[in-house]
């Protein structure tokens, strides 16, 4: 067995460690590992490890679970190090069990008294909202843990379950595990749900300290590190966490503090992230860590690394590199993913669509309208040059991409074609920059080019008509209508369109701020005079809930990503219905376009995504990245339904 001396240079704060009997260089990729330690060095051919007194003991487990389980090193401890080996190899057992048991309370194992001897500690009379089973579950699984991933379906109620783990950790008669602040980190669109859950929970408005852009770092330390806290959450958005982590750092000292990470793909990032360090940097100092994604692998193993990694900064759950990962992620058949799942089922949850027993929605067969006249042409023409550029194989992925969208914009919207592609693509990075004009990458005739720029002034699209007979139908029958627009300027024209028809609604859609965005949502909710929203999927197709208020989602434009599709179909069915809502799904379509093309494309997609989520316990999407992209299959598609179209006319 290889042999390493471990000391401590208290000099400067240091493990150091230094191979006895072999090279350094003989243990393949150590120099990832060793970095992932409080940035650990190899010098000298030596190892050397950083510490403070806070940490000491949390690193010196993450070199014994390196050196000792990984690469099978015998750790020899100097007199000023050796016992902090006693100390943790003691840890490490306990750890050991301490798995087993958040493993079956994780696969519901465990005796019916146990858990209600453990909810005798939930304070009831505060809080109010009786949960579901598998939310109860949950409940008890992260309060004993303290450290856990939900990876449940949106709608399934995991804000709920923290708020009610948190009751019980602030409640409970056991100091070790006691918290008593919650600290959450999630994108600006969970600001509102967090706020709006609370209130739902205990029945009276929290106080909240919202941590973003415009609220200055001075003001933040004073209300956190200067004052009594007693706000009853602390919301902070990802983009504010780097410049304040420091502060945060003191105030996580400072408190017992949960911390959670709502909608936590976002720092999934492992090579580059601004968010992903600063939060991963805050981990070591909250005395629970939570981790809430629906999407828990969708591309990759690697999206896992950092999940853990924040939950337990002290153990290394996950026990693969970065670059093993990539590989296990890239074969059909890799023999380490099942030892991967084994290794971190014991701290996630995963709730999946089946197990919320919802009402089964409607989905109405989609309405197909004509076109009017000018549309008919402008469409016609954008569509041959559409297929041309398809099938000319000279033409980049950009040009082709970008002839997919015009012909949707044709299809739904013509004005959408005197707008430059950027408006669209937005922060997409290999689009960014790509500014073009109407004449430069629509290839039609001086006259459709004229019918285009003028095509506000001569007509309506038909789909907005359609529309406006179903917001009427609903509104007459008492109910609320959310429209989704793919193409944010048609939510705009859209919005005025229905104004201009005494039918009062609101934008939701990225350019909304956040405070706008959240006086919506609640005179959605309590505003009879509100009956619509017109929403963009890819700006808040998560963390809002309508299903309250609302029963009815219309489809105006859709493109081919069924994930943002699905998570768009569950702002309105979740948890939280009631068995006699009837929730209805809309689709318009133009007829002979694109529009049933994609309609069909997404719903395959759908189908298989569903039944890859359903069968396996941490679904990877990377095989089928399809069901996220337009595809070379979405165009063939297009070109078939083309040609078919064709024939059927002659």
């Amino acid at each position: 067995m290889r042999t390493i001396e471990l000391t401590i240079n208290g000099n400067n704060n240091t493990f150091v460690l230094k191979p006895v009997d072999f090279s350094f260089s003989q243990l393949r990729g150590l120099n990832i590992y060793v970095k992932s330690i409080n940035n650990g060095i190899l010098r000298n051919g030596n190892v050397e490890i950083p510490f403070d007194n806070a940490d000491i003991n949390r690193l010196y487990l993450m070199i014994l679970e390196l050196f000792s389980k990984r690469f099978g090193c015998k750790i020899n401890a100097s007199n000023n190090a050796g016992l902090l080996i006693e100390d943790a190899e003691t840890e490490a057992n306990k750890f050991i069990e301490f798995s087993k048991k958040a493993l079956q309370i994780r696969n519901n194992e465990i005796l019916k008294s146990d858990l209600e001897d453990f909810i005798g500690i939930f304070d009831e009379d505060r809080f109010k909202r009786t949960l579901k089973p598998f939310q109860l579950l949950a409940a008890y699984h992260l309060a004993f843990s303290q450290n856990a991933c939900n990876f449940s379906v949106p709608g399934s109620g995991k804000t709920t379950t923290v708020l009610a783990a948190y009751e019980l950790l602030k409640n409970t008669t056991d100091k070790i595990k006691k918290i008593d602040k919650l600290l959450v980190i999630g994108p600006l669109s969970s600001f509102f749900a967090w706020k709006n859950e609370f209130k739902e929970c205990y029945k009276r408005e929290p106080k909240v300290l919202e941590i973003k852009a415009g609220i200055t770092i001075e003001y933040i330390e004073e209300r956190l590190i200067r004052s009594v806290v007693e706000e009853d959450i602390i919301i902070a958005s990802y983009g504010s966490i780097d410049s304040r982590k420091d502060i945060l750092k003191q105030f996580l000292k400072d408190n017992r503090t949960m911390v959670v990470l709502d909608e936590a793909h976002r720092i999934k990032n492992v090579e580059d992230g601004i968010q992903s360090y600063a939060a991963l940097s805050l981990a070591p100092y909250a005395k629970a860590r939570v981790i809430l994604t629906g999407t828990p692998a969708a591309n990759s193993y690697v999206d896992l690394f950092n999940l853990y990694k924040f939950i337990w900064p002290s153990h290394d759950i996950i026990g693969y590199s970065i670059p093993q990962l990539k590989v296990m992620s890239q074969r059909e058949s890799d023999s380490r993913v099942k030892d991967l799942l084994d290794r971190i089922s014991p701290f996630f949850i995963r709730v999946k669509k089946s197990d919320l027993n919802l009402p089964e929605p409607i989905f109405h067969q989609p309405l197909s309208v004509p076109m009017l006249p000018i549309q008919r042409v402008i469409y016609d023409a954008i569509e041959k040059m559409a297929i041309s550029t398809f099938e000319n194989t000279s033409f980049t992925e950009f040009f082709r991409k970008a002839a997919l969208i015009r012909l949707r914009q044709a299809a739904s919207n013509p004005n959408l074609l005197n707008k430059p592609l950027d408006a669209y693509f937005g922060n997409e990075d290999e689009m960014e920059s790509q500014s073009i004009p109407l004449n430069n990458n629509i290839t039609v005739g001086s006259d459709i080019l004229s019918l285009i720029r003028s095509y506000t002034e001569k007509e309506i699209p038909s789909k907005f008509i359609a529309t406006k007979n179903l917001a009427i139908k609903i509104i007459n029958q008492g109910g609320k209508l959310l429209i989704w627009c793919e193409f944010v300027d048609t939510c705009i024209d859209l919005h005025n369109y229905l104004i201009k028809n005494n039918i009062n609604n609101k934008i939701l859609y990225g350019g909304t701020p956040q405070e706008e965005r959240e006086q919506i949502i609640t005179d959605f909710h309590h505003d009879d005079e509100l009956p619509i929203i017109i929403a963009n999927p890819h700006a808040v197709g998560e963390s809002i809930s309508l299903h309250k208020a609302c029963h009815n989602a219309l489809y105006l434009e859709q493109g081919y990503n069924a994930g943002v599709y699905m998570q768009s179909k569950d702002r309105i069915h979740r948890v939280g219905l009631e068995e006699t809502d009837v929730t209805n799904y809309y689709f318009i379509h133009a007829e002979d376009s694109i529009d049933s093309i994609t309609y069909n494309r997404v719903m395959e997609k759908e189908e298989r995504m569903l039944k890859l989520i359903d069968s396996e316990e941490i679904p990877l999407l990377s095989n089928n990245l399809d069901f996220i992209e337009d595809t070379e299959d979405d165009i063939k598609a297009i070109i078939r339904g083309y040609y078919e179209r064709k024939i059927r006319s002659i």
